[in-house]
């Protein structure tokens, strides 16, 4: 049962993950020509204007995706089904609308603060791109729903390549910065409209604020969760630049794009987690399931961050300008924060079984507040190397909150001994690869050699309890495998 369950749950994470690998690997694999187009301060600005379009993306929703997605399982015939459809719909695009106007009128101070000049229809741009992605997490989160993986992957991928494409054409014929953020609104508007025969089917007759009640009392507490999220992700970037210069910003921005790797696997399986999560719930031996899920999906993440830290080094210098190649100490550095919040992902799902949203403003602004007193700190006298850590910090203040607030109102199990296994099997991995020396071909080999330590001490270090050991062999040699033990091991025994 166990084996099924982890099938089905990965399957649907690769489903998910294959539209943003897939975009992500677009995008990757046109930095030798961007890199090249773009200078490291344009890179600097595309950073900070990040910073602006994610805060605008949880103002104009104000917390309705997250309920939308939480409240519409409750909802106990298709009639409510489609009334709290339309009431989200509706009143998400009367905020929207009524923000993206303010942000219009305000563009040129906000320029004039973010980027230091007036640059006020770069900011026009950005809140255009919000506003129209507002009127599509309605029907995404629809796919996810009803689990139709992939029909949220072909509109992902649908996005993903046009915006792509209309970046190239655009930065070619030097439209610089201006060009990447006119190809996500052509690439936003025609994902709108491609989206629009989904959306009209799932509509209804009426609105109900008893509904739109419900979605924002489990939504709105994350609007501040939000803002201290990406606070914690790209506060940096402006604190970086008031300390040291744009083309800085530019170098960490593209140093952490890399770092980010991670987020491929991450992103796929936070979209296949949350809707797998809840459908255990009727099950009485869900924690403990949940628990021995968790481990798994530890020692992938853990293996997928290796691989990005390990070889960031050289994936970077292969696929950039050189001037961008000074950023590389900064990746194994972010990957590791990453990891970390992928460990939040993973203990802190016991704060939406239990509709305890209101913990979420509570850990993330206390993780904020320690970066962004950490950034204070540590760009003065490390630079971009400084916001590198003082992000590792955030997110594992984040994590350690998140799991106490967790625990407090359904506990889980976990099996912390072999977590702990996986992070010293991986430290070990990474501790070896720092012998390979400045780039070449036996340092990339000696590299591999590394990578492979990280399988081997989970093994070394008995990370498999006996039967998954047994299984792993029926697979490998084809044969039927044994049944899962009931009940499973305690969750420190090896």
């Amino acid at each position: 049962m166990l084996l099924a369950q982890l099938k089905t749950l990965f399957r649907h994470s690769a489903i998910y993950g294959a539209a943003d690998v897939f975009g992500t690997l677009v995008n990757f694999l046109l930095l030798p020509i961007l890199t090249r187009h773009l200078t490291s301060s344009d890179y600097g600005t595309l950073g900070l204007l990040l910073l602006l379009g994610v805060t605008l993306k949880i103002l104009f929703r104000m917390g309705l995706d997250a309920g939308f997605f939480r409240i519409y399982y409750e909802q106990q015939n298709e009639r409510d089904q489609r009334v709290f459809t339309t009431t989200i719909l509706a009143t998400a695009s009367i905020i929207g609308i009524g923000l993206f106007v303010l942000s219009a009128f305000l563009a040129e101070p906000i320029s004039r603060l973010l980027l230091g000049s007036d640059h006020g229809r770069l900011i026009v741009l950005v809140a255009t791109d919000t506003l129209l992605m507002g009127f599509a997490f309605v029907p995404m989160n629809l796919f996810r729903i009803e689990e139709r993986a992939g029909y949220f992957t072909a509109a992902t991928l649908f996005r993903n390549t046009l915006n792509a494409g209309l970046k190239v054409l655009l930065v070619l014929r030097g439209w610089g910065v201006e060009g990447v953020l006119w190809s996500d609104v052509l690439s936003s508007a025609l994902f709108v409209l491609a989206l629009l025969p989904t959306l009209w089917r799932n509509l209804g007759f009426g609105y109900s604020a008893r509904m739109l009640g419900e979605a924002l009392g489990f939504g709105l507490p994350k609007v501040p969760h939000g803002l201290a999220y990406q606070a914690l992700n790209l506060a940096d970037r402006k604190i970086l630049d008031y300390f040291t210069n744009r083309a800085e910003v530019g170098l960490y921005h593209v140093g952490y794009m890399f770092g980010t790797g991670i987020k491929f696997f991450l992103s796929a399986f936070e979209l296949a987690w949350s809707p797998f999560v809840y459908s255990l719930l009727e099950r009485r031996d869900a924690p403990q399931t949940l628990a021995r899920l968790a481990t798994y999906v530890a020692a992938v993440f853990a293996g997928c961050g290796l691989l990005i830290a390990v070889l960031g080094r050289e994936i970077l210098i292969l696929m950039t300008a050189p001037p961008f190649h000074a950023a590389y100490p900064i990746i194994p550095v972010i990957v590791l924060a990453y990891l970390i919040q992928g460990l939040f992902t993973l203990t802190s799902i016991g704060i939406g079984i239990s509709k305890r949203a209101y913990y979420y403003p509570v850990l993330t602004l206390s993780a904020a507040f320690v970066n962004i007193s950490m950034n204070l700190v540590l760009i003065p006298r490390l630079g971009m190397m400084g916001a590198a850590w003082a992000t590792v910090l955030g997110y594992a203040v984040m994590a350690v909150l998140g799991y106490l607030f967790a625990h407090r109102h359904y506990p889980i199990p976990f099996e912390w001994r072999r977590i702990g296994v996986i992070a010293l099997a991986g430290s070990l991995a990474y501790a070896v690869s720092g012998a390979a020396g400045e780039p070449s071909l036996l340092s990339v080999l000696i590299k591999v050699g590394a990578l492979a330590i990280y399988p081997a001490a989970l093994l070394l270090l008995g990370f498999f309890h006996k039967n998954e050991i047994e299984r792993l062999k029926a697979l490998m040699a084809r044969a039927p495998a044994p049944a899962d033990p009931s009940p499973p091991p305690s969750p420190d025994r090896p």
